[in-house]
């Protein structure tokens, strides 16, 4: 059984919150490999769930071993790919990138050279979906991306099996862009998150909250949405901690939000560092 932050080997002070608020115990202490915040300027984008099994994994399966090849000669390669599975079995990518050049780039040379109809490795990733389901285009690749980090509080070594929670949601207007930027980036913000996943029993391992890249934003003509990743112990974790975020923080989320949002859960099956 995964040793969780209850157990008293596997706890060391988080020196990131300020010994004067009263804090929570699963995050005073958390695992020795604490992960450093995201650095300012890197993105990250999360895929649609659209294959029937992780692609990018080692060793990767022999009909798209091609494509993985040719993505760690690719100059404009993610660093890092986490492979998940969402409860249905569908698989996705999220993937993680130095700054918005190599992720622009990298979009664009998915599109030319494994998307489209034609290309090289366009069978590879036909292979890896559903018979009966069209190939993803760059436009409805993603669920979302993001490109401005908000606050990162993850902590913790990352396990295989642990679960995220994904979701995309868009502010109602300028002021409730800015307000949202204020308070979800807040030391009480979190401490409010956290004390409610303790409450409940939810192995809870912090949330990263990004900003969705401004030109998206533009051509919509709003705001630009927030992508949160929340990171949970398990599967049924992950469930838990999501209602009681919805539940505990709904007046703020309906008052940014409006309610409208899209989430994706989904258990990690392997980090490939590239």
């Amino acid at each position: 059984k995964r040793k969780g932050l209850r157990d008293p080997k596997m706890r060391v002070s988080l020196s990131r919150l300020s010994a004067a608020i009263q804090v929570p115990d699963h995050l005073k202490l958390v695992s020795q490999q604490l992960t450093l915040p995201m650095a300012s300027g890197r993105c990250m984008i999360i895929g649609q769930p659209s294959f029937k099994y992780p692609i990018a994994v080692i060793p990767p399966p022999p009909e798209v071993a091609p494509l993985l090849a040719a993505i760690r000669s690719c100059d404009v390669r993610p660093f890092r790919i986490i492979s998940y599975v969402e409860e249905s079995g569908r698989a996705f990518n999220c993937s993680f990138f130095n700054d918005e050049a190599h992720m622009r780039g990298w979009i664009e040379w998915l599109s030319d050279n494994a998307l489209t109809a034609g290309s090289q490795f366009h069978e590879c990733v036909r292979s890896a979906m559903p018979e009966d389901e069209p190939l993803p285009t760059a436009e409805t690749l993603l669920f979302g991306r993001g490109t401005d980090v908000l606050t990162d509080t993850r902590f913790g070594e990352y396990q295989v099996g642990m679960s995220i929670s994904f979701s995309r949601q868009v502010p109602l207007g300028p002021d409730e862009y800015a307000e949202m930027c204020e308070v979800a980036a807040s030391r009480e913000f979190e401490l409010r998150i956290a004390r409610c996943m303790e409450e409940r029993n939810v192995d809870y391992f912090g949330r990263l909250a990004m900003l969705e890249d401004p030109r998206a934003a533009a051509e919509r003509g709003s705001p630009p949405a927030l992508i949160t990743a929340l990171r949970y112990g398990s599967i049924d974790d992950a469930r838990r901690g999501t209602a009681v975020v919805r539940e505990r923080m709904g007046v703020e989320l309906g008052r940014w939000f409006g309610g409208g949002h899209t989430s994706l859960l989904g258990t990690a099956t392997q980090v490939l560092e590239l």
